[in-house]
């Protein structure tokens, strides 16, 4: 997407490791992509309404392989509706 003109992306993962990796392997090439290590549960850190679009690339199926599945991916799914914009 970064690419393809798509700038202002934000990446979050519950792993420092995983978010070290990925910002040395795209520092360079993609600097205005933006790391976070974060809880998709409890994303306070950002605004309400500040994104257009939330992409999950499987972290709904690792939320359903652990304890209070269920529970777990409602609370991702609700705070991502509160995160992304809604156009009526």
């Amino acid at each position: 997407m970064y690419d393809k003109g798509y700038k202002h992306i934000y990446n979050v993962d519950i792993s420092p490791v995983v978010i070290e990796q990925m910002a040395k392997r795209n520092g360079y090439n993609r600097p205005e992509m933006k790391w976070e290590v974060m809880d998709v549960r409890d994303m306070a850190n950002f605004k309400s309404d500040m994104f257009d679009l939330i992409i999950d690339k499987s972290t709904i199926d690792a939320l359903l392989c652990g304890d209070s599945a269920f529970l777990n991916t409602a609370m991702m799914m609700k705070v991502q509706h509160n995160l992304t914009l809604t156009y009526l």
